[in-house]
């Protein structure tokens, strides 16, 4: 009887043979397959076009698989143009030169320097792209390490120089990132560093990451000479928008609008928001996010408190836009226009920040003093007569100057007598009684009748004598 153990070892040789014959039947397969061989005199001969087809797709591949080699190396396409170089070698030279304009004149499409000047405002703005595009392509590789940076550093060049720092270290509290960021975004990043699911980049990508963020900030400093060479052409090309915004912030302004034509035909709400950026609001900020354009870094808004600062975006862009207008037309060359424009600015400005005047009391009108129109007549007349003054009152009324009043001894209260009357003064009752007084005046009249009534029937003696009938 067989065991367990025997049982295994059976089934074990069973597989064994199984997978043997599988081997010799891929072998079988495997030699129907192989093609047949082709004749000698066949392969000899081969057209000298031929030839040069297979030397030409060598080349190419080799040209290839150097571009491959070099493509750590090489990243922005525009760093690469001939015409770009010279172009910047061009404005490097042209850069601290002052330009000869007669006192009172303006930049004219007749200049040779003109030109120029309008290449470089459309230059700067192609500079710009291709410095987001080489952010795009820093971004998309540098998600695999770090994917939440791109949502706490929004400006560009911010995330190429952080990304430049960290490379592949794992521990950011040995970095220091106070002269690029605020702490704010300092203390977000190294947070969600130490909780972030990404892994290392390989070598390569981070060797050709490094060079894309290098390329950026060298078209970084392409961008700021271009600047640099517009600002100290202002004076001659914007003499007003410069007197009221200065010409480094002027030269930004007309670039990102693509020119000063396209800047005069802007309305005022447009060129509020041209060269907008994000701004990233950490902490306790309602939004993430802030839209914020060129005009905002102007000193005339910084100054502004921030209640006032709405009020004061609406007036720089709107004098902006007029002023653009007067140097499209070249009118105004020495910039007495933008002074003006930026006096009325301070005025308007200084005006809505002074407190309201105090609430002043209200005096009441004059009252009217002609005599109301009343009504005559006979019962106009009886009521007059009424409760007119009387001849009496009159000379009661009036007193003679220089001399004192007498004094009222004939009545209970004391009085003045009248001093009008010559010789002895008549005595004048107080008129002031009391109904008290008049009651006790009146109880004591009758007391008296009655005692005079019984003091006769007691004495017997009657004022008629009496009459009997005659018996």
């Amino acid at each position: 009887m067989a065991t367990l153990a025997d049982s295994f070892l059976q089934d074990l040789e069973d597989l064994e043979e199984d997978h043997d014959g599988d081997e010799e039947a891929a072998a079988a397969a495997a030699k129907k397959a192989v093609p047949a061989k082709l004749p000698p005199k066949k392969v000899q001969k081969i057209d000298e076009g031929d030839a040069d087809a297979a030397a030409d797709a060598e080349k190419a591949g080799e040209g290839a698989e150097k571009e491959e080699g070099e493509g750590t190396t090489k990243v922005s396409e525009m760093l690469q143009n001939e015409e770009f170089q010279k172009l910047m070698d061009e404005v490097r030279e042209r850069k601290d030169e002052q330009p000869a304009l007669e006192l009172g004149k303006q930049l004219s499409e007749e200049d040779t320097e003109y030109p120029l000047i309008t290449r470089c405002n459309s230059l700067v703005r192609e500079i710009d792209e291709e410095m987001l595009n080489i952010h795009r392509f820093v971004r998309d590789v540098y998600a695999k390490k770090f994917p939440e940076l791109e949502s706490i550093v929004v400006s560009p060049l911010d995330y190429l120089q952080v990304v430049q720092r960290i490379g592949n270290t794992k521990d950011l509290t040995t970095i220091d990132f106070s002269d690029i960021l605020p702490n704010t975004a300092i203390m977000a990043i190294t947070v969600t560093a130490s909780m972030t699911t990404g892994t290392s980049l390989p070598e390569q990508e981070l060797d050709k990451m490094m060079v894309a963020c290098d390329e950026a900030f060298l078209l970084n400093d392409c961008k700021r000479d271009v600047l640099l060479y517009l600002e100290s052409r202002m004076s001659g090309l914007a003499p007003n928008l410069s007197a009221l915004l200065g010409a480094a912030l002027a030269a930004k302004l007309i670039t990102a609008a693509g020119g000063l034509l396209n800047l005069a035909r802007m309305p005022a709400q447009n060129i509020m928001l041209v060269g907008s950026t994000k701004k990233a609001l950490l902490g306790m900020s309602t939004s993430s996010y802030h839209t914020q354009g060129i005009v905002m870094v102007s000193d005339l808004i910084l100054s502004t408190p921030i209640e006032f600062r709405n009020r004061a975006v609406k007036l720089v862009a709107g004098k902006c836009g007029l002023a653009a207008r007067v140097d499209s037309f070249h009118e105004s060359p020495l910039g007495q226009v933008g002074t003006q424009l930026r006096e009325k600015i301070l005025q308007s400005l200084a005006k809505a920040q002074e407190p309201p005047p105090a609430k002043q009391k209200k005096t009441l009108p004059p009252p009217e003093d002609k005599p109301r129109a009343k009504r005559g007549g006979k019962r106009h007349r009886r009521i007059k007569e009424k409760y007119g003054q009387t001849e009496f009152k009159k000379l009661v009324n009036r007193v003679k100057f220089g001399v004192d009043a007498e004094e009222n001894i004939y009545t209970e209260e004391w009085g003045l007598g009248i001093p009008f009357f010559e010789g002895k003064p008549q005595a004048i009752k107080s008129q002031k009684f009391s109904k008290e007084k008049q009651l006790q005046q009146q109880l004591k009249a009758q007391k008296r009748q009655r005692n005079a009534a019984a003091a006769g029937n007691e004495s017997g003696f009657s004022r008629f004598p009496a009459l009997t009938p005659v018996q």
